[in-house]
């Protein structure tokens, strides 16, 4: 979840994160920003609704959305990015940055907000949790804006799994240790994002293991299910049933089922074969020829068409509602949505 639409198991794209600098604008996709955001208000029965909000387009309609009435329990603004290896705050990126007021929005509609933490790049994070890790600098600066500004807790979106070495993972388990521990003590939450991981074989990619957080100071962990395309190729689905069932129940059985969150994809992407996917939220392609007419593929619930030599694919109110059940049916009652703003609702 981090660039405008997602992010992988071999290659995930990000942005975004402290106090000595502000960030003022971010780049974006490489699309216009998604006006006429779908009104759906309905929640699916029994199940904890979680929301990220991108911080520049096209994430720009997500306050449409998030006050038409939809139940979204907890809302993920990301405030905060890793930048050249340091932490710098999210203010002004045309939308989504941090304000006191949208604070105050954001805690008017939800009833939990979690500061999402960015990183894009394997580099990027193991320079900054070096730095992080010789003081307290950074820490005390994410503890004390949470507290100051009255948040739930932080989540931790460090991205580009595959690029991890064993340094940076242990780093990383530190730091996940000692910002958890210094939440607590202000009685705030940690809550983590990891990559999909659906056999041995995915698993081999990574040096993360679910298990290994088990028992560390961490409140909820939300798997990123989606993202299938980067690692399968242009044709693929975003997120495949029988794979987010797997992917679900591989981190189920090494991490406590309890607090599982399965991140869910609203977006879909464009691309020719042999390209790089280039994601796309669901205003951005209903003008595409084909649109309204594509076929459902049986694997993933999505629309995927092509025209002109170029792959399409999408989600609607259908193939959300397919992978939430399919979510439900592990005993996982928690899925977080990647992302509000000109996407989709279930």
């Amino acid at each position: 979840m981090l660039e405008p639409a997602a992010t992988s198991s071999a290659e995930e794209p990000n942005p975004t994160t402290t106090s000595p600098r502000a960030i003022t604008s971010l780049p974006t996709y490489s699309m216009p920003r998604s006006p006429n955001p779908t009104s759906v208000t309905s929640a699916p029965s029994g199940v904890q609704v979680m929301a990220w909000l991108y911080p520049s387009a096209p994430g720009c309609g997500a306050s449409a959305e998030y006050r038409d009435g939809r139940t979204v329990d907890v809302l993920k603004p990301e405030f905060f990015t890793i930048n050249g290896g340091s932490l710098t705050r999210i203010d002004n990126t045309g939308c989504n940055g941090y304000s006191p007021a949208f604070v105050a929005e954001l805690k008017r509609h939800s009833k939990e907000q979690y500061v999402t933490i960015s990183s894009a790049s394997a580099g990027d994070m193991e320079t900054f949790l070096t730095g992080a890790l010789a003081d307290n600098t950074d820490i005390t600066t994410l503890v004390s804006f949470i507290v100051d500004n009255g948040l739930t807790g932080i989540e931790l979106d460090f991205e580009d799994f595959g690029g991890w070495n064993a340094n940076a993972y242990a780093n990383y388990k530190t730091f996940v240790t000692q910002l958890g521990t210094a939440l607590r003590a202000q009685n705030k939450k940690l809550m983590l994002a990891g990559p999909a991981i659906a056999d041995s074989t995915e698993q081999g990619w990574f040096l993360w293991r679910y298990e290994d957080f088990a028992t560390l100071p961490v409140d909820h962990m939300v798997v990123m299910a989606y993202d299938y395309q980067f690692d399968h190729g242009v044709g693929e689905p975003v997120a495949p049933l029988d794979w987010i069932t797997r992917v679900t129940n591989w981190a189920g059985a090494r991490y406590p089922k309890n607090k599982l969150t399965i991140g869910v994809p609203s977006y879909g992407y464009e691309g020719t074969d042999g390209s790089r996917p280039l994601i796309r939220t669901y205003d951005q392609l209903k003008a595409t020829p084909g649109f309204a007419t594509a076929p459902r593929d049986a694997r993933s619930g999505e629309r995927i068409w092509k025209n002109s030599g170029t792959t399409y694919v999408y989600q609607d109110s259908e193939s959300l509602r397919l992978k939430i059940a399919a979510i439900k049916a592990t005993g996982v009652n928690s899925i977080s949505i990647w992302h509000l703003g000109g996407n989709q609702w279930f």
